[in-house]
């Protein structure tokens, strides 16, 4: 009966984790959008930082347990079902067209680049130990800085249009009358609801949100061992697999509403640089809160890493040959990489060669 109880606590803390990112999303988004910050900026920096939260919490919980190639396998794993799983659904289900593939094939490299760092390090050194962490975050800042950037620079002046308040264009005061070249009417721009009990809301919701996704993240590194030590497998495939779907569960809801809305690009986007930051800002913190001895697990060298750089390679060789279209074909394949990733992990023990080999 304990035995389930401990299934049951993981799906609670699974489920506090998601809620409470989304809450917390939300609230800095608000307070963002009520200080004047650009929406594009809200998007390069708070919106891709925040989806990769789930991941930052429950990896830095297990670093602090002193559960460090747990911390490695979560973020290790999120990278496969983002890359894997949830870009080979949105492939698949759209064929997107990448509307900037300089951009795409530059986000693309580095995540390759970065990979091979962390390839180099397991196999130079054994480990990501605090200051390797704080040159990872180093490049966090570089990176949200090159976002916000390039963000800019990528804004399309012939069809982005300003929003503009009623007050400020007295002849156009009718929303239903046309407007100037390069203006848009908007009647709730600016109209944020900025009342004691809206202000009183959003603290409460951003505290309940950080609570949720601490406790929650506590919840699903404790149980997860349990559940580890129960179905006696390692407490690294607990995290590589179970724990590294749910939370990447942000970038699947993502990428969901991006096909409903027809801007599938953003789920490319969020997709990649979630991955990005799966390496530099949850690795990075987690190492800086105990160093992570990936050499520790020889699947991490030898198979995990590898299959991960062969997804990256694989979507730069769709942007390069494919025309500027990501095809079916490029989906399934991509499936195909996370299926061979997820029967590897779960069948470790029962592969004759493969297992002895890389476990």
């Amino acid at each position: 009966m304990a035995e389930i109880f401990y299934f049951i606590l993981f799906v609670v803390g699974l489920l506090m984790v998601v809620k409470g990112s989304d809450w917390f999303v939300d609230s800095a988004v608000w307070v963002a959008e009520v200080f004047r910050i650009p929406s594009i900026i809200i998007g390069a920096t708070i919106v891709s930082i925040c989806t990769t939260l789930p991941e930052t919490f429950v990896s830095g919980a297990a670093a602090l347990k002193g559960e460090s190639i747990m911390a490695a396998g979560n973020a290790l794993g999120s990278i496969a079902a983002n890359g894997g799983f949830i870009l080979a659904v949105l492939l698949i289900s759209t064929r997107p067209f990448i509307e900037n593939r300089q951009e795409f094939l530059k986000n693309c490299s580095f995540l390759a680049f970065l990979l091979l760092l962390l390839w180099a390090i397991g196999l130079f050194f054994g480990e990501v130990s605090k200051p390797m962490g704080i040159g990872l975050l180093f490049l966090l800042v570089l990176f949200i800085i090159s976002n916000v950037i390039s963000a800019r620079k990528l804004m399309d002046l012939d069809i982005q249009y300003d929003i503009v308040d009623e007050e400020e264009i007295s002849s156009h005061a009718n929303p239903h009358t046309s407007m100037p070249e390069g203006l848009a009417y908007d009647e709730s721009e600016n109209d944020f609801n900025l009342s004691f009990q809206m202000i009183i809301r959003k603290i409460f919701l951003f505290c309940l949100g950080i609570f949720f996704v601490i406790f929650g993240s506590n919840l699903l590194v404790d149980n997860g061992i349990r559940i580890a030590e129960i179905l006696h497998v390692p407490h690294f495939m607990i995290a590589v697999i179970f724990t590294s779907i749910g939370t990447s569960l942000p970038e699947l809801i993502t990428v969901i509403t991006s096909v409903r809305k027809g801007v599938s690009n953003l789920g490319i986007g969020n997709i990649i640089g979630a991955n990005i930051l799966n390496i530099l800002q949850v690795i990075g913190i987690s190492a800086l809160l105990h160093p992570l001895p990936i050499a520790a697990e020889k699947s991490i060298l030898l198979f995990q890493l590898p299959l991960l750089l062969v997804m990256v390679l694989s979507l730069i060789g769709f942007g390069l040959f494919g025309k500027g279209r990501l095809s079916k074909w490029g989906g399934l394949w991509l499936l195909a990489l996370y299926f061979i990733f997820l029967s590897v992990n779960l069948f470790r023990g029962a592969v004759p060669i493969l297992g002895p080999m890389l476990f």
